[in-house]
């Protein structure tokens, strides 16, 4: 079984094909059913009942490719105890002309189309044959005489055809869909507003509603899509707030590789909250500022492109204001001029690094953009009290002076 448990975590992750481990009883069908039979008295080979039948009346050295009314695959072949389901799968994307022919055919009707369009969509497209080598694979380890030209191929059979034709209540019922999006926005305003706890909540809240939709389960797999529609969210809230694009990229893009490579739901929820604290904490101190959107611009750009030559005029064509009225607002508001704000912020980075990295003078001053090392530890002193080089030995040896 170990190997199994490992090739359900692996198999996802690497062809996105999901995998469903079988031996006995019926919570694992019936939690296949809930997950990925759209219509029952369509799919009815996807019921926890049917399912079950079909096998028990399997032969274990065969492996069978089922293929349901709607058009899905689904691979299932037994491994030593266990019969093991890959899928289901779509070979196409989405074809709505297509998808409208079917569901006539099959005696549905124009209303189902969007939920199927929403059901269809989230089935990964795949080739037949790379499933089926995936099985392969699963199966040599196993060797239990499955013949690779052994492959059954079964289009299964609609049943009794019914007219009004159900599809699950997560579709049925709007007022989900009504709650999530409303749960959605005001997670959008307590990110935009800095507010953490609000925004933590909301994550709390968006796990339980979503549960009620179709592939939002406690699978890893299932919450790591989740955790990339909470990302999304974050970035439209700190968006809305006004914090620079590239900021918001940057956060967003270092927790999206935290997130992929993630090992367990709790490690997932929890970096789920540490992006919406870092969010949340960049928007209060943009806001505890209370610059003008001017002088906020100014102060980005100036923050991404510390260690460029930069002049008033460039920041002052960045901004797209004058260059006379920058210099005047950002001196009411900070206090400061803009050279004097460019060398308090290229000091306090380099202070950072010969405090914690131990990296010379020198390669400080060149990273923060001071190629003139004499200079640097000019404008250094001015803005930290104290020479670079009696700032780096205080700061590995606390009780040295120069």
């Amino acid at each position: 079984m170990d190997f199994l448990e490992s090739a359900a975590v692996l198999i996802p992750v690497l062809t996105g094909i999901e995998v469903t481990i079988y031996n006995s009883g019926t919570d694992v069908l019936e939690g296949f059913e809930r997950k990925y039979c759209f219509l029952q008295q369509i799919q009815g080979i996807y019921t926890a009942v049917q399912l079950e039948t079909f096998l028990k009346s399997c032969v274990g050295g065969l492996i069978y490719d089922l293929v349901e009314p709607l058009g899905s695959r689904l691979m299932v072949f037994k491994a030593r105890d266990y019969w093991v389901l890959l899928g289901p799968y779509v070979e196409e994307g989405w074809n709505e002309p297509a998808a409208r022919v079917l569901l006539t055919k099959l005696g549905a009707s124009e209303s189902v189309v969007i939920p199927y369009q929403a059901y269809r969509c989230k089935l990964p497209i795949s080739d037949r044959d790379y499933v089926f080598k995936t099985a392969l694979l699963v199966v040599t380890h196993f060797d239990n005489g499955i013949d690779p030209q052994k492959v059954k191929s079964i289009q299964v059979e609609l049943g009794k055809r019914e007219s009004g034709q159900t599809f699950p209540g997560a579709y049925h019922d709007i007022s989900i869909i009504n709650k999530r999006y409303a749960m959605e926005e005001r997670f959008i305003i307590a990110i935009s507003r800095g507010e953490t706890e609000n925004a933590v909540e909301f994550i709390r809240g968006f796990k339980t509603v979503s549960s009620d939709l179709r592939f939002m389960s406690n699978d890893l797999t299932d919450q790591i899509t989740g955790a990339a529609i909470v990302r999304t969210l974050i970035r439209m809230g700190a968006i809305r707030a006004g914090l620079n694009a590239v900021r918001i990229d940057a956060i967003s893009q270092e927790f999206a590789q935290k997130m992929k490579h993630t090992t367990s739901v709790s490690e997932l929820y929890y970096l789920q909250r540490l992006m919406v604290e870092r969010i949340c904490a960049e928007v209060r101190a943009m806001w505890e500022n209370q610059y003008s959107p001017c002088v906020r611009k100014a102060i980005d750009y100036m923050d991404i492109n510390l260690s460029q030559p930069l002049t008033v005029a460039e920041i002052s064509r960045a901004v797209g204001v004058d260059r006379h009225l920058l210099t005047r607002v950002f001196g009411q508001e900070t206090g400061m001029t803009v050279k004097q704000y460019l060398a308090k912020r290229r000091c306090e980075i380099a202070a950072e690094l010969l405090r914690d990295s131990g990296i010379s003078v020198q390669e400080a001053a060149a990273y923060v953009g001071y190629p003139d090392n004499n200079y640097f530890s000019k404008v250094f002193k001015a803005n930290q009290g104290i020479s670079p080089q009696s700032y780096q030995r205080s700061s590995w040896f606390p009780g040295s002076t120069e």
